[in-house]
């Protein structure tokens, strides 16, 4: 997303993907995939339709859903016996190895992940009863992983690393579960944990694209742009991915500028800057701002901040050079913050705004919860960074009156293909939308909000939920206000 002196984008990365977790197969035989209309995905051990409805087989016994709620049903293969296969992954048929690498989702359902905590004590005291006992250590893992992915969903990922670290701690050399807790640190921001998680799948398996694909992510977080690129590089030879592709091409674009930078990192922060602008002191300034604007976001926006951000400051041109913005783009976020740097001698006011809101688009990307509409996420980075659309008032009401404006539900996207003209009309209007909220539901509807995506809500239903209220009727009840 862009500084609001600009248009915003958003551009996907591995951080807005949905996690992925892997789930022990439920018979060591055979398993049905249940594709849901919602993106999740259900492993059973049989699947059928009967009437209205899609029943399955699972070890709690036959459960049903109503058909309407399924996308579709995929009769797997037999597996290898349990001794040569103990787990399986997830991805839809047809699908190409690349796909599986970069699509990730969530597989949860009703008899998937639902383990008690009763349960779960017991399976630990009969491992405890039998440290020897395989079948015991190889139920209680499979219970960890199910619970862990619960927790995923529930976007509990402090608790979600706990489970996988003891599910670990029963078999190092899993890669299922070295897998699942590098992602999960992934989304914590533990970049180097997560890489050192990735590295002992790779001795394991150098075949697993996946890994490479997750392995880059890691590195490319942290700023080891080339030894991103050799991963995904490695990545590639295992199969044609094309978002693969597209990282490693936006990879070798940056890693030109990257040699020519000075590189400083803090508690939160990795900053790399241009030694021909910028200078060790002044990025010592740029830092000790960032983590003051990190605490402040922290204690105003959602207690569940990014781990680590990278912030790289470039010369103008380079700067459009690899991003490839629009000329008017100001500051933009897709993963990374970046700045366009002009005669940069200190921390000015309009740097530390700059940085304010694209550090609020940061924060949050970083939340479970997904749909956040851009006339929600401009909005808010520009009243974090001290704007108002007060000023701005006449227009919008002149707009309302002739029914011009733009709906809220048509902002839901990236501003970026937006002209000039159009783009600064968006951001006023989201402006405006956020600082009604503001002015009716109090600030902390705001926290309200991003604490519910926070624990896995969608936008809409953290909206909904926090506000009492749908979008929709905010949106009238907001137009209704600019009536002069």
């Amino acid at each position: 997303m862009c500084s609001t002196r600009s248009v915003s984008r958003r551009v996907s990365s591995w951080l807005s993907l949905p996690t992925a977790v892997f789930l022990l197969t439920v018979s060591p035989c055979r398993a049905d995939v249940i594709y849901l209309n919602n993106g999740n995905v259900m492993i059973v051990e049989k699947a059928w339709e009967e009437g209205a409805e899609v029943k399955y087989q699972t070890r709690q016994g036959i459960q049903s859903l109503p058909k309407s709620s399924v996308r579709r049903i995929q009769e797997e293969k037999s597996a290898p016996p349990p001794s040569i296969r103990k787990w399986e992954s997830v991805r839809e048929a047809g699908s190409t190895p690349a796909k599986s690498a970069s699509d990730l989702v969530i597989p949860s359902g009703p008899g998937s992940t639902s383990v008690s905590t009763e349960a779960l004590d017991r399976l630990r005291e009969n491992l405890k009863a039998d440290p020897a006992d395989a079948a015991a250590k190889s139920e209680l893992i499979q219970a960890l992983n199910s619970v862990a992915s619960l927790q995923l969903t529930q976007g509990d990922f402090s608790a979600a690393k706990s489970s996988f670290e003891e599910a670990l701690a029963l078999d190092k050399r899993n890669p299922i579960i070295l897998s699942n807790l590098a992602i999960t640190n992934l989304r914590l921001g533990n970049y180097r944990a997560a890489e050192d998680l990735l590295l002992a799948c790779l001795e394991i398996d150098k075949t697993n694209q996946r890994t490479y694909y997750l392995l880059g992510r890691a590195y490319y977080s942290q700023e080891k742009i080339s030894e991103a690129i050799s991963q995904w590089t490695q990545a590639l030879q295992l199969g044609p991915d094309k978002e693969i592709s597209k990282q490693l091409e936006k990879a070798r674009l940056e890693a030109g500028a990257h040699n020519e930078q000075g590189a400083l990192q803090s508690a939160h922060f990795i900053l790399r800057f241009d030694r021909t602008v910028s200078d060790y002191g002044l990025g010592q300034q740029i830092l000790t701002t960032l983590e003051g604007l990190y605490r402040q976001l922290s204690r105003e926006l959602t207690s569940q901040s990014p781990g680590t951000v990278a912030v790289i400051l470039y010369p103008d041109q380079t700067f459009f050079d690899i991003t490839r913005a629009p000329s008017w783009t100001g500051a933009l976020f897709d993963g990374k913050i970046r700045v366009p740097t002009k005669g940069l001698t200190g921390v000015t006011p309009e740097l530390t705004a700059t940085l304010t809101h694209e550090l609020t688009h940061s924060v949050i990307s970083s939340l479970p919860g997904r749909g956040c509409p851009a006339w929600f996420n401009e909005g808010l980075a520009q009243l974090q960074e001290g704007k108002s659309a007060s000023g701005q008032q006449k227009l919008l009401a002149q707009l309302q009156k002739e029914n011009q404006l733009v709906p809220l539900k048509s902002l839901r996207g990236s501003f970026v293909g937006l002209s000039a003209g159009a783009a600064a009309l968006a951001y006023t209007e989201g402006l405006s939308a956020v600082e009604y909220l503001v002015a009716r539901f109090g600030r902390a509807a705001i926290r309200n909000i991003l604490d519910l995506m926070a624990q896995n809500y969608n936008f809409e239903n953290a909206f909904r939920t926090a506000l009492r209220q749908s979008a929709a009727d905010f949106e009238s009840a907001w137009q209704q206000s600019l009536a002069p």
